[in-house]
């Protein structure tokens, strides 16, 4: 089982059993699925920039000031860059997104 996995905006996926996170694709990210450090589902969503943070091993969204301040604190590592969809599409990821089987609503068992 995956301990996360990015939706993007063409409706593919990637996830930690496919490989790192610098692995993942860099461009169309819509909404990464995984587990924060209490072993509950988190979904985060609605970013422009994303990057992969090891001080709490999940993704992280961020606006430009944030992608400024990571950069200098040297604390970007896979960055993806956010995708805007139709309203209709965004709204059918989050549904799988959410809806995932690998990462249910009640947590890590």
């Amino acid at each position: 089982m995956p301990d996360w996995r990015i939706y993007y905006d063409d409706k593919s996926t990637f996830d930690s059993d496919q490989g790192s996170p610098e692995d993942a694709p860099s461009q169309g990210f819509i909404c990464a699925v995984g587990w924060d450090e209490t072993g509950k589902r988190y979904i985060m969503h609605g970013w422009d920039h994303y990057n992969w943070d090891d001080d709490v091993d999940q993704w992280w969204g961020m606006s430009y000031t944030g992608l400024f301040d990571r950069l200098l604190r040297n604390k970007v590592k896979a960055y993806k860059m956010g995708r805007t969809v139709c309203r209709r599409d965004w709204e059918e990821l989050m549904i799988l997104a959410n809806n995932d089987p690998d990462f249910p609503i009640g947590g890590k068992s």
